[in-house]
């Protein structure tokens, strides 16, 4: 019975044993990495190293220039600070112009902050369009180009109106390289008394429907300025397509002045005859028979 019994619960014993999962082996080490040169650490990005910036420029030596009382040191000094990309640099050149200076500095200082435009800057160029000395006037319109506020486009119409000619025709260029379609009914009426900066701005500014309206304006305004705009229009790179170039050739066509011919012939000198156009061929059809020979 005791045997019996000893074989029993070594049986039992026996069978727990082998019911218990193995032990865990621990994971062999990662193997060392194979001798060599090490990796290469990453470059800095091209020019200044990535999270550095460059020294700070004193431009205290250019505010005081700008200040001076010789006007050609204090304009070199508007030039300079209007090239900086300092925050600074534009301050004081929006401070000078609201503390006030000669003509001459002016008309360097004003380009000069327009080459950083900022919001605040058309409060300040509002109040030199409005100067007494037509230059610094007609420097303001033309700065005011380069703002899209809506302030500044009211700003450029007015000058529109203004009664000396070199004003208009900055007010007129500012119109033509802002696309300050608020301008166009004025340089419509500029058109009709011939002024040729009109002419200009409205080339440069026209679209489809813009070339469609000028060219209904034969016999409302003079003939030269008419075909001087169209003629310009035509030539534009980026006007098109070709079937609007035609409309221009033949509302030119309908112009009975040498402008007109001299307009289509400088069409022709500026394209070249592939791939065809049909507003080129036309256009050779009517210097053709006005001028005879052809391009």
């Amino acid at each position: 019975m005791e045997i019996r019994t000893w074989l029993w619960g070594l049986v039992v014993v026996s069978s727990t044993a082998l019911a218990q999962p193995a032990p865990k082996q621990p994971a062999p080490a990662a193997a060392p990495p194979a001798a060599g040169k090490p990796a290469p650490a990453p470059k800095p990005a091209a020019g200044k190293q990535a999270g550095k910036k460059g020294p700070k420029v004193d431009l205290t030596p250019l505010v005081t220039q700008l200040a001076s009382a010789n006007p050609e040191d204090a304009a070199k000094a508007a030039e300079l600070l209007g090239a900086s990309t300092e925050p600074s640099a534009h301050d004081a050149l929006l401070d000078a112009l609201a503390f006030g200076m000669p003509s001459p500095v002016a008309l360097s200082t004003i380009p000069a902050l327009a080459q950083h435009p900022a919001p605040p800057d058309v409060i300040a160029l509002k109040r030199y369009a409005g100067h007494h000395n037509p230059a610094v006037r007609g420097a303001a319109l033309g700065a005011l180009a380069k703002y899209p506020d809506p302030a500044a486009h009211t700003i450029v119409v007015e000058g529109l109106h203004d009664p000396v000619g070199i004003v208009r025709a900055a007010a007129a260029g500012a119109a033509a390289q802002g696309h300050v379609r608020e301008a166009v009914e004025t340089l419509f009426v500029l058109l009709g008394k011939g002024e040729e900066p009109a002419a200009r701005a409205l080339a440069q500014m026209a679209d489809g429907d813009l070339a469609r309206k000028l060219g209904d304006q034969l016999g409302k305004v003079p003939d030269p300025m008419l075909a001087l705009s169209l003629g310009i229009l035509l030539r534009r790179a980026d006007f098109g397509p070709d079937t609007a170039r035609v409309d221009v050739v033949r509302a030119l066509a309908k112009i009975n002045d040498q402008s007109a011919t001299k307009a289509l012939t400088d069409y022709l000198d500026a394209t070249p005859k592939n791939p065809p156009r049909q507003s080129r061929a036309e256009a050779q059809k009517i210097v053709e028979a006005r001028v005879g020979g052809g391009k």
